[in-house]
């Protein structure tokens, strides 16, 4: 357990350094990230390259003991690149338009010209850095999950998805079969004749593509995803050829940007080591506290070990205008929420306040003035505490007997097509995710397709769609004793992004024991229901639920469909298989995550005081409990056994007394 610091030395005076150093030790920091936006400084012009100014900034950290996570700059192409070859490498908005320069990351990740030059580039950095001993890992480029970034509508990109719809389906013909473009009279003749999907193709008023062709539109999708990741592990491959240091990349999610346009299951098998970027209150709002537990419970999920936050926040920040400055203990608190959810290294953005470019109102430890303050005393605090808990734990990991499926295949189908209004699937997740928060019970992400065997509760909520992968491996998940509950809008469309036409459920009928011939999409009104998670309201959905060889555990109390199941649980080899065919309320979900938990051997604890986050964890030798108030004001914690408080090295027994925003972790 330990923290780092976002570093740009380039930005400053060099007399100004060595100070930077010393106040870093004070404060614990280890580690530093540079040089991730930097690519006019080693290329000036082309093929006039300078790494004078990088060789001195390494061996001074080296000097001072900071070790280096050493970022590639191809998140910038410089301004002479983008004046000489122009729309050959740069994106194109979702009307056509081409990006233009004075920002980051305008480039397409299709452009042969900028791979071929980010090729180059890296390959000379590799080689001149490699074996650098202040440098102990790597990131590729900065921040590739933005959304708006990563769907790029240009000519190279219609060229490359064009060659890529070749490959997945031979032949025109077949493409056309699958996509079933007789309707509206869409047929290609040939692969050259398919669109991107740009906007201006269709009327519908509530998304610019929302009315083309759905398969179009998902294939599209992974389309994109798979180029950011060909992106990526090119500069991967680059750097293994020469480093054997880590590699990774910092990754976004739905606290900062609901949803992503990367599968980052699939990014993530080419990396040593995940890391995310961790914004709770800025400029664009803010992220509730079980947002952020969740999104910290996705990126350990990706590799199922310890992960990073690259960029975690450290004052007030913005870009036109700034969020709130964190409350005294907020940057501690939030610390310890990283590290008790998984998180062995947590890096702050940044070091100090720039005092120039699109980011001066950002806020880092220290501002513009560069003198300690409040924000550097807290983080001190944090790094005493570290190194302290450290000669007691290696990276701690929640154990998770539960997990939640997630499927980004199914996650951009329902962006395409969403059934009702109101609904969203990263939001529905997280409505099962908040109910175990609150339990404190620690819950893990995983895709379909995943070696299940570990967690006595699996969910799968909107699982849209499975391959016969996937499919299997839940059947036999079931089948081997497993407990697996699906929910509405899961199993109903084939990977293409086309209906069954099968009987709803689907792929899950005969799982599930049940059949479903009528459905109410929730407008403008709400439906109570009642069940072995007592009374609730769907806002969303209704699934008139017909039983074949399930049971009732719920049912509808109004509507047309009053009497009718709601819920089912059905024997299913040595396992059950539950369905809910509708959202619930928060409460009720809560109470049916106990219910499941109770029937799957999952002790459910008794820490569910209001804003109060409760995570066990383990290094594999100790236990760790950690307690975090969310809260403005303090509580009491009843606790079950006699610890010892790890911070503090004080004996509690019974409750533990927590101040606004404070932290214990016991053992």
């Amino acid at each position: 357990m330990r923290i780092g610091v976002d570093y740009y030395p380039e930005h400053w005076e060099k007399k100004r350094w060595k100070t930077d150093m010393d106040m870093m030790h004070q404060a614990g920091i280890g580690v530093v990230r540079i040089g991730e936006f930097d690519w006019s400084l080693y290329e000036s012009k082309e093929d006039v390259y300078h790494f004078e100014w990088m060789d001195e900034i390494l061996d001074f950290l080296h000097t001072n003991n900071m070790t280096v996570v050493f970022g590639t700059p191809s998140a910038t192409p410089p301004k002479w690149m983008t004046d000489k070859y122009g729309d050959a490498i740069y994106q194109a908005d979702i009307n056509g338009n081409s990006k233009i320069f004075g920002t980051r990351k305008h480039y397409c990740f299709n452009s042969d010209v900028y791979r071929e030059k980010v090729r180059k580039l890296t390959e000379k950095i590799a080689e001149r850095y490699a074996g650098h001993p202040a440098i102990e890992g790597w990131q590729i480029d900065n921040e590739l999950g933005w959304a708006d970034t990563v769907r790029c509508y240009c000519d190279k990109c219609e060229k490359k998805f064009r060659e890529f719809l070749k490959d997945k389906y031979g032949t025109i013909d077949k493409l056309n079969e699958t996509y079933g473009t007789v309707f509206w009279s869409q047929t290609y003749n040939s692969f050259d004749e398919v669109i991107i999907p740009r906007a201006g193709a269709c009327y519908d008023c509530c998304h610019d593509t929302q009315g083309q062709n759905p398969s179009l539109l998902l294939d599209y999708d992974r389309f994109c995803s798979e180029s950011v990741i060909s992106f990526m592990n090119e500069q991967v491959d680059i750097i293994r050829k020469h480093s054997d240091r880590p590699i990774t990349t910092n990754m976004l999610d739905a606290a900062v940007n609901s949803g992503t346009g990367i599968d980052y299951f699939k990014m993530s098998k080419t990396l040593d080591f995940v890391t995310w970027d961790n914004y709770i209150e800025f400029q664009w709002g803010k992220a509730k506290d079980e947002t952020v537990s969740r999104d910290h419970a996705l990126l350990r999920s990706y590799k199922h070990q310890p992960f990073w936050v690259m960029e975690q926040q450290s004052g007030p920040c913005g870009w036109s205008k700034m969020g709130p400055t964190p409350t005294p203990g907020k940057l501690r608190l939030w610390t310890y929420q990283a590290v008790a959810n998984g998180s062995d290294t947590v890096v702050y953005f940044r070091w100090r306040a720039c005092p120039f470019g699109t980011e001066e109102y950002w806020h880092g430890i220290l501002g513009h003035d560069g003198r300690p303050n409040r924000r550097f005393e807290e983080i001190s605090k944090v790094g005493e505490e570290m190194k302290r808990l450290s000669q007691t734990y290696g990276p701690l990991q929640p154990k998770a007997k539960a997990a939640i499926l997630k499927s980004f295949d199914s996650e951009w189908s329902h962006e395409i097509h969403k059934h009702v209004e109101g609904f969203h699937y990263d939001s529905l997740l997280l409505d099962y995710y908040r109910a175990f928060y609150r339990m404190g019970i620690p819950v893990e992400f995983a895709a379909p397709e995943e070696d299940l065997t570990a967690y006595s509760l699996v969910l799968a909520p909107a699982l849209l769609m499975v391959n016969k992968e996937q499919k299997e491996n839940l059947e036999n998940y079931a089948k081997n004793g497993g407990n697996l509950l699906i929910s509405f809008r899961s199993g109903v469309k084939t990977m293409e992004n086309t209906f069954l036409t099968e009987t709803i459920p689907g792929d899950f009928g005969k799982m599930a024991g049940i059949e479903i011939h009528d459905f109410d999409p929730l407008l403008e009104k709400e439906t109570k229901v009642s069940g072995v998670f007592g009374t609730g309201t769907a806002k969303l959905w209704c699934d008139i639920i017909s039983p074949v060889t399930a049971k009732e555990a719920g049912r509808y109390i109004e509507d047309f469909y009053m009497d009718k199941p709601c819920m089912t649980v059905n024997a299913y080899g040595n396992g059950r298989v539950y369905y809910l065919g509708c959202d619930l309320d928060e409460k009720a979900m809560e109470n049916l995550m106990k219910y499941l938990c109770s029937q799957s051997d999952i002790p459910v604890g008794s820490y569910a005081i209001e804003g109060v986050e409760c995570v066990p964890a383990t290094d594999g030798a100790n236990e760790a409990l950690f307690l975090m108030n969310h809260n403005a004001h303090s509580v009491i914690v009843p606790v079950e056994k006699e610890y010892t408080e790890m911070i503090t090295g004080e004996k509690v027994k019974g409750t533990v007394s927590l101040g606004a925003y404070d932290v214990a972790v016991l053992k």
